[in-house]
């Protein structure tokens, strides 16, 4: 009986640890019931209404408009160039904490392409009235649409409601993401607004799982995975806003439990808290669990019908929302659609560890506007490839005429070899909260020590003996084992390193994290990092022995020909990853690291 009962246990446990899925569609998944609030702090008689700086374009028009989920009033501004209306529209949503001030820079160089900017402050945030309801679907994607239609409405003459186009970085990323699931609607005066095109800016797209990463990246919600703990505190108190004339909690009450639940338990799925913050961040806050979304893209393919165009930037060193962010959706929509019109841009921008060197800044906001003319303006060729600019140091310039930029057809052909390295000794991981090596490591709290800050240098990783296996290999190794031929070092790093290993443990709940840094004679650089968490679903059941495959997040970067590569693989990477509250002792042996390589681009 006991053997029958240890079987079925370890059988429990099996299913419960997928690899990396094969399948790059979201799994099925039902939602429970949204979670939001309003109709609170509605700004109740403010003046209502844009007043205008002239009587004809250009101008510019400023004030409050009532979005129709509740009345709130939101404080928004329209900018209307000079020359031949009606104009595009184009949409500039700011990111979290932010206003409509935020990167106004952005809209003269619109304004001088001939597209009026919509701008405006998320409730909450800025001016505007409301609690902040972290870019619900049911709140703040219904204020997007409802400022859209009450602008092409008042500004007929100017505004074109037939070329629109929703961009915005971070918290306003996530929502043009959102905003591709109603890209046509009607507004009060009957005008037609057709959303042309999505420019998602270093975006979320499973919020969930950029928040709470468990190494799967098309499943985020059956292993709960482990929060970014430095990330979400410091968004979390740096959204709170704190204004005068606005003297109430800009956060509603579920925010608060929210947070608390997650600094107080360990993550899990459980009902009432775990399953609503599951629920409402994955359900109604993230496009990659929108069944709706991805039959609309399945019906478009069947029938021939356009499909709505895409071009997403994400940053190589955005630790916040890192490549897998857009690749997930890259993959399912030419999955769905071989044709699809997703276009990409990776590179040294988005959050913290980014450089944002402000050449490649340029370089890839001219990129967005050149995209913005083929499809608003039918003017240019499109082109829906894949852009990726080499991460290089800080002090290095980026090369403004391109020449630091891949263009490769789609995200398989940033690679064009791989090399796979055994590597040797086996190790023991126990499991020691106290370790601080991960602290160095941390790309918020360390701002001044980000990636490629060689004055910064982090001390021996293995802080408290025991809790980080090292393992190193000559960057000429990894060039003479690439297949299926040599590349000659230097050579770039073009993609997601991936670490495998058997590991054997007694937990049934372990936090398995991987750090790969380039050592240089000049100093030490994070390439790229990863995780992967292991959960039984029980206390009770043990994890036993497991094959574990840790897909890092991904590079474009230049090794030297003397370089070496060190493999950092620890149960701890805080505070940039919560540690968990299991003790556990891990054994891991078999270790293996494949490195996709091409040729460096000079």
């Amino acid at each position: 009986m006991r053997r029958c009962f240890a079987l079925i246990s370890l059988l429990a446990a099996l299913s419960s640890f997928p690899l990396l899925a094969d399948d790059p569609l979201p799994p099925q998944h039902t939602f429970g019931p949204d979670t939001t609030r309003t109709g609170l702090f509605t700004g109740t008689g403010t003046a209502l209404g844009l007043t205008c700086n002239a009587s004809a374009a250009p101008m510019e028009c400023s004030g409050f408009l009532a979005s129709d989920v509740d009345g709130t009033a939101l404080d928004v501004t329209l900018k209307i160039p000079g020359g031949t209306a009606p104009f595009p529209l184009v949409v500039n949503l700011h990111g979290y904490g932010g206003s409509k001030q935020s990167d106004s820079s952005w809209d003269d160089k619109l304004l001088l392409r001939g597209y009026a900017v919509l701008r405006y402050s998320a409730r909450g945030f800025g001016k505007s009235w409301g609690q902040v309801n972290l870019a619900d679907l049911n709140v703040e994607l219904r204020d997007l649409r409802s400022l859209i239609a009450q602008v092409v409405d008042a500004y007929a003459a100017q505004v074109d409601p037939g070329a629109v186009a929703v961009l915005g970085a971070s918290y306003g990323g996530g929502q043009s993401w959102l905003a591709a699931l109603q890209p046509q609607f009607g507004t009060p005066a009957r005008n037609q607004v057709h959303i042309r095109t999505i420019v998602p800016i270093v975006p979320w797209t499973d919020l969930l799982g950029a928040l709470r990463p468990n190494g799967d990246a098309t499943n985020s919600i059956d292993v709960p995975g482990s929060y970014k703990l430095s990330y979400l505190e410091g968004l979390f108190l740096g959204g709170l806003r704190r204004d005068r004339d606005r003297p109430y909690p800009n956060y509603p009450d579920y925010l608060f439990i929210w947070n608390a639940y997650i600094l107080g338990t360990e993550p899990n799925n459980l009902p009432p808290v775990g399953a609503q913050i599951v629920d409402g961040i994955a359900g109604y806050r993230s496009i990659w669990w929108q069944d709706k979304f991805f039959q609309t893209v399945k019906d478009n393919a069947k029938s021939g019908a356009a499909q709505l165009p895409v071009f997403e930037l994400q940053g190589f060193t955005d630790d916040l929302f890192p490549l897998p962010e857009a690749l997930r959706m890259y993959r399912a929509l030419r999955k769905i659609d071989p044709a699809y019109p997703i276009a990409e841009y990776f590179g040294d921008i988005g959050h913290p560890r980014a450089a944002n060197k402000s050449g490649e800044v340029d370089y890839a906001l001219d990129r967005v506007f050149d995209w913005l003319d083929v499809h608003l303006k039918n003017s240019g060729t499109a082109s829906y490839d894949v852009l990726a600019a080499v991460t290089r140091p800080r002090d290095v310039a980026f090369d403004k005429s391109g020449g630091d930029v891949l263009r490769v057809p789609s995200v398989d052909d940033l690679k064009t070899a791989q090399a796979t390295e055994h590597l040797a000794g086996d190790a023991v991981l126990t499991f020691n909260p106290a370790n601080a090596g991960g602290v160095f490591s941390d790309p918020f709290l360390f701002a001044g020590c980000e990636q490629l800050e060689t004055a910064c240098r982090a001390p021996a990783p293995d802080v408290v003996p025991g809790d980080v296996a090292t393992y190193v290999v000559a960057a000429a190794q990894v060039a003479a084992d690439a297949k299926p031929s040599p590349v000659a070092a230097p050579f770039l790093v073009a993609g997601q390193p991936v670490v495998s290993f058997h590991a054997q443990t007694a937990a049934w709940r372990v936090q398995l994290d991987v750090r790969l840094y380039q050592v240089a004679p000049s100093g030490e650089t994070l390439i790229t990092r990863g995780t992967r968490t292991l959960d039984s679903g029980s206390p009770a059941l043990p994890l036993g022995a497991r094959e574990v495959e840790i897909e890092t997040y991904g590079n474009l970067i230049e090794i030297g020909e003397g370089d070496t590569l060190r493999l950092e693989i620890t149960n701890v990477d805080s505070p940039y990853l919560a540690p968990s509250r299991v003790p556990s002792v891990t054994s891991i042996s078999q270790v293996s690291l494949t490195v996709p390589v091409r040729p460096p681009l000079q």
